[in-house]
C-alpha cells in the first residue's frame, strides 16, 4: 500500500510538472515555481465502480510545503476545495483508468488567505482513477485530478499555476470515507491580458476616423 501510494504521489508530482512546463512560451524565460501549498483533509469518495464518481472534500486538516507566498499559511486561512464528478466507470484492478472528459473548470477553487486572499480558479485536464486490492475484502482506491490554475490575486496581476488533487479510499467496497491530498503550485507568468479582436480594433478606428472627419467639415 505504501509503495501504490508513492506512486500516486510521484504521478501527481509529475502532472504538476508537466503543466508547470507547458507554461514556458516561445521567446520568454522558463515558468519559475514562486509559490507552493499542498492542502489536505477528510473526503467523501464514490467506490470504484460506481459510474460518474463524485469526489468530495469535507474538510481541512492539515496544510503542509508551503513557499513563497504561502509560507505562512495555516489550517485557518484555507477553505475546503469544491468537488469534483468525474465521467465513466472505474473497471478493474492494478491499473491505471482514465475517465474522459475531465472534470469541468471550477471557480473559486478553494481561497486562500495570505493575508489578501488568494483564489485559485482550476482547469483540470486529466483525470485518472486505480484500484488495489490490500486484502480478501478490501481495496485501495485512489483517483487524480490535475491540470491548470489561474491564482487570482488581491491585486492584478494575478498569475498561472498548476494543481493536482489525490484523493485517496481504503477498506471494505462499500466504504466511501476517505482522505485528498492537494498541492497548488504558482508561477512568475502572469495571466495573460485579454486583446480586442481585431475586427474591434478597426471598428473602434472606423468610428474615430469618421467622428474626425464629421468635425473637419463642420
Amino acid at each position: 500500500m505504501i509503495a501504490n501510494i508513492s506512486r500516486q504521489l510521484t504521478t501527481g508530482a509529475l502532472a504538476i510538472a508537466g503543466t508547470v512546463a507547458a507554461f514556458g512560451f516561445a521567446g520568454a524565460a522558463q515558468a519559475v515555481t514562486v509559490s507552493t501549498l499542498t492542502i489536505t483533509g477528510d473526503a467523501t469518495i464514490s467506490p470504484w465502480g460506481t459510474t460518474n464518481p463524485v469526489l468530495t472534500p469535507t474538510s481541512v486538516t492539515g496544510v503542509s510545503n508551503g513557499t513563497g507566498q504561502f509560507a505562512s499559511v495555516t489550517v485557518a486561512n484555507v477553505t475546503t476545495p469544491k468537488p469534483f464528478t468525474l465521467s465513466g466507470t472505474g473497471s478493474g484492478t492494478n491499473t491505471t483508468v482514465t475517465f474522459s472528459p475531465p472534470p469541468g473548470p471550477s471557480l473559486g477553487f478553494t481561497t486562500i488567505a495570505t493575508p489578501g486572499l488568494v483564489t485559485p480558479n482550476v482547469t483540470p485536464t486529466l483525470a485518472t482513477g486505480s484500484n488495489t486490492p490490500i486484502a480478501s475484502s478490501a481495496s485501495l482506491t485512489t483517483y487524480n485530478v490535475s491540470g491548470n490554475a489561474i491564482f487570482i490575486e488581491p491585486f492584478l496581476p494575478n498569475f498561472l499555476g498548476g494543481f493536482n488533487i489525490s484523493f485517496t479510499l481504503g477498506g471494505a467496497p462499500d466504504s466511501v470515507a476517505g482522505t485528498y491530498s492537494l498541492t497548488l503550485v504558482k508561477t512568475d507568468i502572469p495571466e495573460p491580458v485579454a486583446v480586442p479582436e481585431p475586427s474591434a480594433i478597426l471598428g473602434i478606428l472606423a468610428v474615430a476616423g469618421a467622428g474626425a472627419f464629421a468635425r473637419r467639415k463642420s
